[in-house]
């Protein structure tokens, strides 16, 4: 990719607020939908693909653009989502 520097660089800079509430598995449960892409960090007003970070309680989103550089290179988007979590929670801890 080519502009793959630029993918979770946020991670490394910004320290992130969040609350641990809910499950996965609350299936009753709406979870407010982030603004930005969570992985570039663009904003983000129609997201196409979303995933819920359950510690924060709200459901994460890539941008259409970066769903497409993703799935160009044969990546899972699931395996990105989790990746960031992944991220978030080692930014936390």
């Amino acid at each position: 990719m080519a502009k793959e520097k630029d993918f979770f660089s946020g991670y490394d800079q910004e320290e992130v607020e969040g609350t641990a509430e809910g499950s996965f598995v609350d299936t009753d449960r709406v979870y407010p939908i982030e603004g930005r892409c969570c992985v570039s960090g663009d904003e983000v007003k129609h997201s196409f693909c979303r995933y819920p970070d359950t510690e924060r309680g709200t459901m994460m989103v890539i941008s259409r653009e970066t769903m497409i550089r993703l799935a160009r290179h044969g990546g899972s988007l699931a395996e990105q989502f989790e990746r960031v979590i992944g991220l978030r929670r080692k930014q936390e801890g």
